[in-house]
């Protein structure tokens, strides 16, 4: 979602000052109080979350009881699900047409991005074909491997070897 924090409605008053060099000179010493969030606000990541998860409930979706992140919708035989970080979003569904109303519903709602097929989040390579989807972390492996100067060591089958 683009600039995500700033779909966040704010709960609570905020006053920020006027910013450097957009002063109003007739009132120097007036602040301003923001309807809605900022990047750099502390309040931001939360507005923004409560703004998505009261659409995403507002629209069918169960958010999950373990992680407060996943969101879910059942309808009939089909699942569509939702996972959430930050400001990226991941998704999929058993049809089609759960993913187009998906993409449909937020991209009306918010200004979205769409990336394509998962490839990589959060660390996590994504591979999809038709066997299965497969996870590892092969890049992140290496890059500790480089981070740490034991990229060149000698590889081993096992610990002990």
């Amino acid at each position: 979602v683009k600039s995500a924090f700033l779909n966040g409605i704010l709960q609570e008053e905020v006053y920020v000052a006027q910013p450097k060099g957009f002063e109003d000179p007739t009132y120097p010493d007036h602040v301003y109080k923001l309807k809605k969030a900022l990047y750099g606000l502390k309040q931001a990541p939360r507005a923004w979350y409560e703004h998505l998860t009261k659409f995403l409930i507002d629209t069918g979706y169960v958010r999950g009881t373990v992680d407060k992140t996943l969101f879910i919708l059942e309808k009939e035989d089909e699942i569509m699900m939702v996972q959430i970080y930050v400001d990226d979003i991941i998704f999929g569904g058993t049809s089609e047409r759960l993913v187009e109303n998906f993409v449909k519903s937020m991209t009306k709602e918010f200004k979205m991005s769409m990336v394509g097929e998962l490839k990589y989040f959060l660390g996590l390579q994504v591979n999809q074909t038709e066997k299965g989807i497969f996870i590892s972390q092969s890049t992140y492996a290496k890059s500790l491997l480089e981070k740490f100067g034991l990229d060149k060591c000698k590889e081993a089958r096992t610990p002990m070897s």
